[in-house]
């Protein structure tokens, strides 16, 4: 009997742990959250950083692999002979142009003084950040002694003493993919803007002649704290007021909405290695169901544009 009783509550002790372990193994299945869509600026904002680590592989690979295997760069570097370093990658300088898209070639024989390969009028004294001076090689942005901004490639020569080569990329190069990366949205505008502190007008006023996406009658506004220098994109044509106060909210704001013309509208500020805010690239937005506005009427191509074009003619030649 005592026999019966003992494996009855053993049988009942194996039907509880059963009864429990099937409890813990029975657990709601939670569905994943689908990943939300990223917004405009988020677009861009991850093309842009794609588009620096492409840029800054190359350029460091294309030295590494060509410029610093070349025998008469190499020993002109040894030397520390300026002119035949800048002799010698030349014809570097000739490819990077035309396979990179690059638009300058520095050589640096030490962190102050600097000669550019292809121009001896371009020369002078530009410190190097020191960040990127202690290490061997860094990609930045930085405004160069030209005023142009630019995203650099910084690479030490092998060897004591024998200075640095750097490669830059012109802002405006840089975003030229963008309108296409922003179609998904809509029809996309993109203006590249400079950061006007150290800025000179003289300076800018040169600078965006010679660009021939340039917005037309407008860029520079006394109230804001950046200057328009390009626009591209099939985006709607911005008037003069416009530009102003997109120039205004982009000056403080990451996303908004461009008022009147209510067009989503956005900035990604860029920054040198000193966290000093040296430009932005601005956007706008013309949905699909906006489309047919995106040309302006003659009447306010006439209204803005007549006596700006003279006056803007004008200051061409006072700072030519």
């Amino acid at each position: 009997m005592k026999k019966i009783f003992l494996l009855s509550v053993a049988l009942t002790l194996l039907t509880c742990s059963a009864l429990s372990a099937q409890e813990v193994i029975k657990v709601k299945t939670v569905e994943a959250a689908s990943p939300a869509e990223p917004t405009p600026r988020e677009t861009l904002e991850n093309f842009l950083r794609t588009e620096e680590g492409r840029v800054c592989s190359e350029l460091r690979s294309f030295a590494g692999e060509k410029i610093f295997k070349d025998s008469d760069f190499m020993a002109a570097a040894t030397d520390r002979n300026t002119r035949r370093v800048a002799r010698a990658a030349s014809k570097f300088a000739d490819i990077l142009a035309k396979e990179y898209d690059t638009d300058f070639v520095f050589y640096h024989p030490n962190t102050h003084f600097f000669v550019r390969v292809n121009d001896k009028g371009y020369r002078g004294r530009m410190r190097l950040p020191a960040e990127a001076a202690a290490s061997s090689s860094a990609c930045f942005w930085e405004r160069l002694p030209s005023q142009d901004l630019v995203y650099s490639a910084l690479i030490k020569i092998d060897g004591e003493k024998t200075g640095y080569l750097k490669i830059s990329k012109k802002l405006t190069r840089m975003v030229s993919g963008m309108p296409d990366v922003l179609a998904p949205f809509g029809a996309g505008r993109i203006y590249t803007a400079l950061d006007k502190a150290g800025l000179k007008k003289m300076a800018w006023f040169k600078m965006r002649r010679k660009e021939t996406d340039k917005p037309r009658h407008s860029g520079w506004c006394t109230a804001n704290n950046l200057a328009f220098l390009t626009s591209i994109g099939s985006g709607r044509v911005l008037t003069k007021k416009q530009q102003k106060k997109l120039l205004s909210l982009s000056d403080h704001k990451n996303e908004f909405v461009l008022p009147e013309v209510e067009l989503p509208s956005g900035s990604l500020p860029l920054f040198g290695l000193d966290g000093e805010r040296l430009g932005a690239v601005v956007y706008t937005l013309t949905p699909p169901d906006k489309k047919q506005d995106a040309v302006l009427s003659q009447e306010e191509k006439d209204d803005d544009c007549a006596t700006e074009e003279k006056q803007e003619n004008l200051l061409y030649r006072l700072f030519d």
